[in-house]
């Protein structure tokens, strides 16, 4: 049992992408696509993901990636390990990215 006043440390890290789907030509294939995405991160880097933004458009995206760990290097690693990842997933290109940590 841990003492009831000690205070514990924990990163959170947050990555915005944006994204163009190419090959596109309509919301089903967006959908696909992006799914396919959503999935392969998920289960391979245990992160949460979540798309926002306008989703009406077909070839472009926003997610949302959250992290966190009670090292910040481990933070910091998973999120370049989700652009590395997503840079070399098919039909997709990321236009901009922002990461945090808090």
């Amino acid at each position: 049992m841990s003492a009831p006043n000690k205070k514990y440390k924990f990163f959170v890290g947050i990555c915005d992408i944006d994204l163009h789907i190419e090959n596109c030509h309509s919301l089903k294939d967006r959908r696909n696509i992006l799914l396919s995405l959503k999935e392969k991160i998920k289960n391979r880097m245990n992160v949460a993901i979540c798309e926002f933004g306008d989703s009406n458009l077909w070839q472009r995206s926003q997610l949302a990636i959250v992290t966190c760990s009670n090292t910040r290097n481990i933070v910091e690693s998973t999120l370049r390990e989700v652009l590395e990842f997503i840079g070399k997933f098919p039909s997709v290109i990321v236009l901009n990215s922002e990461s945090r940590i808090i």
